[in-house]
């Protein structure tokens, strides 16, 4: 019992450390964020440039940042588009993925090879193409235009046509033998079990929407519609205005959203993950 504890406590010990290896440049980059230029530079090498001295503490870097860069905006513009494409995302996808789960209809098999195939299409090689609909639509440069290419995901759909394979069948028996429709049932038994499924798509979508910059770029070209990731690239390739300690309060800035999203959701994310076998 005695070696077993002792194992754990090492187990554990080893987890900790090697997560806080790979925590290592996030704290750097939030500690860097408050300190001036000469400072950072100066501790690199030390403790103090993962635990800065209270003496070189300071928002100096964050007031520069916000009177020069409308950042805010911008991660607004990343919140609504990221936003939107999930809950707008998630039900589109989750439909697509019960009905080739649940459903038999003419041409399903050829559906369901097509998903597969597109998973294998890098994006990249989708932009361009997905760039001349929206061109033809005359939807460049507008909010529409941006979102409605990356509101339907083949690899959601698939995951969650496998996730409702393994929904039990009796369940739904049971519920259209108490009346209930395929959308009745779909809300009330289908959507409350595979709740964590939801949290884990979702999350993973509004991270990939959060972090696009290839596509926003293409498709936008109105500063006031730019998401966040533009923004930054705009504030790197400020070589005569921008300084280290500018970039860290921008990435801070730009992290911190994320880091407390997942920090709320992590327990559905695990069980679904768990739950629906994603390596």
């Amino acid at each position: 019992m005695k070696k077993k504890k002792i194992s754990g406590v090492l187990f554990y010990l080893l987890i900790g450390g090697i997560s806080l290896l790979f925590l290592f440049p996030m704290i750097w980059m939030i500690a860097s964020s408050f300190k001036i230029d000469e400072n950072i530079y100066r501790d690199i090498g030390t403790v103090h440039a993962f635990l800065p001295r209270l003496e070189d503490l300071t928002l100096k870097p964050y007031r520069e940042l916000l009177g020069m860069y409308n950042i805010f905006r911008n991660m607004f513009n990343s919140l609504f588009y990221a936003t939107t494409t999930v809950v707008v995302g998630l039900l589109v996808n989750s439909l697509a993925g019960y009905a080739l789960a649940k459903f038999n209809f003419p041409l399903k098999t050829f559906i369901l090879i097509l998903i597969i195939s597109l998973m294998i299409v890098p994006v990249e090689a989708t932009i361009l193409p997905l760039y001349m609909v929206v061109f033809k639509l005359r939807l460049v440069n507008t909010v529409v235009g941006y979102l409605l290419p990356f509101i339907t995901n083949v690899m959601n759909i698939f995951l969650f046509r496998q996730y409702f394979l393994s929904f039990p069948e009796a369940l739904s028996e049971a519920a259209r033998i108490d009346g209930l429709g395929h959308f009745r049932l779909f809300y009330k038994i289908v959507f409350p079990i595979c709740k964590p499924m939801y949290v884990t798509i979702g999350i993973i979508t509004f991270l990939a929407s959060w972090n696009d910059f290839l596509w926003p770029v293409m498709a936008l070209s109105d500063a006031n519609l730019m998401p966040v990731q533009v923004a930054l690239n705009a504030i790197f390739s400020d070589t005569y205005n921008i300084f280290t300690s500018h970039v860290m309060a921008a990435l801070t800035l730009v992290t911190l959203p994320v880091v407390v999203i997942y920090l709320f959701f992590q327990k559905q994310i695990v069980e679904g993950v768990a739950r629906s076998g994603i390596k």
